[in-house]
């Protein structure tokens, strides 16, 4: 485990080929039954990402499009969703950013990280 591990950042790239947008990836996998939940499609502040149920405020496992065709897994401390955004955004404020550190602790933050691998896998055996 290295250090991004240890401070809660997990990244997994995707292995598609037939998919040029998140919306293309998101109609291959809607239906698809992970052990994270079902995926959505959401607007996030400019952006676009597939998320999955959050696990807590801190905890959510994110799709994001990272250009040219390639997507990646990750870990997230912020709730995907314009409202979500805001009250995260408020409550750091109002706690100096500590619930930020708080969220790299924690037996939901390791639970969510181990899906993330899953989530990874589960769309890399796909072979889309």
């Amino acid at each position: 485990m290295g250090v991004g591990e240890l401070l809660g950042v997990k990244i997994e790239k995707l292995n598609v080929k037939t998919c040029a947008t998140l919306q293309d990836l998101y109609e291959k996998i809607k239906d698809v039954e992970f052990e994270a939940g079902k995926p959505s499609l959401v607007k996030h502040g400019l952006n676009t990402v597939i998320v999955f149920p959050q696990f807590d405020r801190n905890n959510q496992i994110w799709i994001c499009d990272v250009g040219k065709g390639k997507f990646q897994v990750q870990r997230s401390t912020i709730i995907a969703g314009l409202g979500n955004m805001v009250t995260n955004m408020v409550i750091d404020d109002l706690t100096d950013g500590l619930t930020t550190i708080t969220a790299g602790l924690g037996k939901t933050k390791k639970m969510c990280m181990e899906q993330v691998t899953r989530v990874a896998d589960t769309i890399n055996a796909m072979a889309i």
